[in-house]
């Protein structure tokens, strides 16, 4: 895939804004960071307002790159192993592949272009599927805005050094928070958008490891999805399963147990809804090849659960021994002086437990 070349020079925002969903969608992430990041620059310059309605789907786009690039810094090995993979397990079926892919890709673009309205010189943007690199391997972003301003400390858990430039994964979630103001400003109109900002947000504090406020974003954003999305609908069993991890990692199991489940049923109701209009044999093979994972997880799930439960009757059954593990954490703390310990919720998870936590690939559609 050709890389988007973005003019460092260029004070277009319009240009700069087509040039970054193009290389978006075709998840050339760096120069989607740089492209959208400049041309948020320019149109708040122009607007005199960084909440103006204009930027809502940039700062959109922007902060999703800006994840996506975290990503990448984070673990790049194992998503070239898990491509590799790929590549091996689709070997035969490439022209088929790429039909599909071309397909999705313009799908995306024009949805794209209705959302922000950018004209129509994206229509000539073809991805290169052969060399088209997933949502984790995009490269690390070069520039970011210098307009955007934000509280001190954010969901991340990291506290902001002026003197310092934000990571990727500080400025995603200032600009994705920027957008939920802009599209809860929206009313009725803006609540697709809102749904996914959301999410989107949840996502962002995964990555930092702040659980609570991953939990409550995408449970904000699941409320609106369940009102505006069928019961079919791919987009909400992916943000059931994300919601399902993001309980996981708190240690709710029960609630994960749940989250999975009601994931499985969209799942289950899309698989029924396609087969009743007798089309979609291809995605429907795919949903089934989901459905084994995210049975097992629940599974996982419920061992979790029992384990959890019996080591509280254990100690239960001995409360000399739950008194001392009390009284020890009681003593630890207080022998050490308070202090902000916000910096340690930034450290990012092992590249394996993000491997086993991940959401099943395509679950959305």
């Amino acid at each position: 895939m050709a890389d988007v070349v973005v003019d460092p020079e260029n004070k277009n925002a319009r240009n700069l804004l087509t040039q970054g969903i193009r290389a978006y969608v075709l998840q050339d992430y760096n120069a989607a960071v740089q492209a959208l990041g400049k041309a948020s620059e320019l149109m708040v310059a122009d607007t005199g307002d960084e909440l103006d309605d204009s930027l809502g789907e940039v700062y959109f786009y922007y902060g999703k790159a800006l994840l996506a690039s975290s990503r990448q810094e984070s673990g790049p090995l194992g998503n070239i192993v898990s491509k590799d993979e790929e590549n091996e397990d689709s070997e035969g079926d490439d022209e088929k592949d790429e039909e599909v892919e071309n397909d999705a890709n313009d799908e995306e673009i024009n949805e794209v272009k209705n959302e922000v309205e950018i004209g129509d010189d994206v229509d000539d943007v073809k991805p290169d599927v052969s060399e088209t690199i997933t949502e984790k391997t995009e490269k690390e972003a070069a520039e970011t805005t210098e307009e955007i301003k934000t509280e001190d400390t954010s969901a991340t858990g990291e506290t902001v050094d002026e003197s310092e430039d934000p990571s990727d994964l500080q400025l995603a979630w200032e600009v994705m928070e920027l957008a939920k103001k802009i599209f809860e400003n929206r009313g009725a109109d803006g609540k697709r958008h809102l749904a996914e900002t959301l999410t989107t947000l949840g996502e962002i504090s995964m990555e930092s490891e702040n659980f609570k406020a991953a939990i409550k974003d995408i449970e904000d954003g699941l409320v609106i999805q369940e009102e505006i999305f069928s019961k079919d609908s791919r987009k909400v069993a992916e943000t059931c399963y994300n919601l399902g991890v993001a309980y996981s990692t708190d240690n709710e199991f029960e609630k994960a147990i749940k989250a999975f489940e009601k994931s499985l049923t969209y799942l289950n109701e899309r698989i029924s809804v396609l087969e009743k209009q007798g089309d979609g044999e291809e995605e429907i093979k795919e949903i089934k090849e989901l459905i084994p994972e995210l049975k097992e997880k629940i599974s996982e799930m419920e061992n979790h659960e029992v384990e959890t439960k019996k080591t509280l009757a254990e100690l239960a059954s001995q409360p000399e021994i739950a008194k001392k593990i009390i009284e020890g954490a009681t003593s630890s703390s207080s022998s050490k002086q308070a202090s902000d310990i916000s910096h340690l919720v930034k450290r990012k998870r092992k590249a394996e437990d993000k491997d086993e936590d991940s959401k099943p690939a395509k679950i959305t559609k």
